[in-house]
């Protein structure tokens, strides 16, 4: 009788580390969604960017300035901000106009300014910490449209994968459309292709944006559905003549527990579930190609976890401890 109490206890303990049925059948919520709200009218689109010497600076940009004088090496640090009127107070130096200068060309005018200052040798560090903020409208196919706020140096595929296109339903053979305000004043439109955006295929058609910008996203029209150990589960816009190693990659790739033998297909044919099982670690890891099938609208990919996967060999430890004494416990 201890011996069948002690099994049922090792058990509970095993037990939850594999994932249900139901747990397995459940389709995520989109990851994607932009952020909750901020106090102003805008959503919250902030994520890193990278700041080139050719960013154009303007009022809001938040800079650091590290400078470095003389033999004695003198060091002060700065915290600038770019005010409403284009200016920073630089000590010493007192107002530098920076709006509409790129970050290089700032460099060489405060450099220039120092000059006038400090007769000795110095090196001076200027950098972008904190870009302004520009206003993007976003209209169509996402969870919540209207304005959003992002930092000056957002590319189009980042603050779209952000709000949820690549996740929402979108057709991704679909194309995206950009309405920009010109030197003229007047609105010109754009179209880049959602997946050589999120593919990445054309770095050009990864624009940055700019304040005012209006992002007009396709409506929905067919889905393929990616569930399990992938990096972002969830629906997908269908695109005729992809496979199913492409599919997984638009959901960024397997996880560390994914088991790639067990990848599974369930299609509808003749009004009935049919399932493929294919072994993705020979098409995504070794290459061949020969069963990496093509994807239809509807197909519902998943990929299971390993089930004896454990994050790090301490997790897996603590189980098997825990076990063995509750089960000296119980004997006792």
């Amino acid at each position: 009788m201890k011996r069948l109490i002690c099994l049922v206890i090792i058990g509970a303990l095993v037990v939850p580390i594999f994932p249900s049925e139901a747990q397995l059948a459940t389709f995520p919520a989109n990851l994607m969604q932009s952020s909750s709200s901020l106090s102003s009218p805008a959503n919250s689109a902030l994520m890193k960017v990278s700041i080139a010497d050719d960013y154009v600076l303007g009022p809001g940009d938040k800079m650091d300035a590290h400078l470095v004088v003389g033999e004695n090496a003198m060091v002060l640090d700065y915290s600038l901000i770019i005010n409403p009127e284009g200016l920073i107070y630089f000590d010493n130096i007192g107002n530098v106009a920076l709006s509409g200068l790129t970050l290089k060309q700032a460099r060489a005018k405060i450099n220039k300014a120092i000059k006038n200052i400090y007769k000795e040798r110095f090196d001076l560090l200027l950098t972008v910490s904190e870009p302004k903020l520009i206003n993007i409208y976003i209209t169509g196919q996402i969870d919540q449209p209207g304005l959003y706020m992002a930092y000056d140096g957002t590319r189009i595929a980042d603050i779209l994968k952000l709000v949820g296109v690549a996740k929402g339903g979108s057709d991704l053979s679909e194309y995206v459309y950009v309405k920009r305000n010109d030197s003229k004043g007047e609105f010109r439109e754009e179209r880049f292709k959602l997946l050589d955006l999120f593919a990445e295929r054309d770095g050009k058609q990864n624009i940055l944006l700019k304040n005012g910008d209006i992002i007009s996203v396709p409506s929905i029209k067919s889905y393929v559905y990616i569930y399990g150990e992938v990096s972002r589960s969830g629906t997908y816009g269908y695109v005729p003549g992809q496979s199913l190693s492409d599919y997984i990659n638009i959901a960024g790739g397997p996880t560390s527990r994914a088991s790639l033998g067990s990848v599974t297909i369930t299609r509808i044919e003749s009004g009935k579930p049919k399932v493929f099982k294919v072994d993705v670690s020979e098409i995504m890891q070794r290459g061949i190609k020969n069963n990496d099938l093509e994807i239809y609208a509807g197909d519902v990919i998943s990929v299971p976890g390993n089930f004896f996967y454990f994050s790090d060999f301490a997790s897996f430890a603590n189980t098997i401890l825990l076990a063995l004494t509750l089960y000296n416990t119980v004997k006792k």
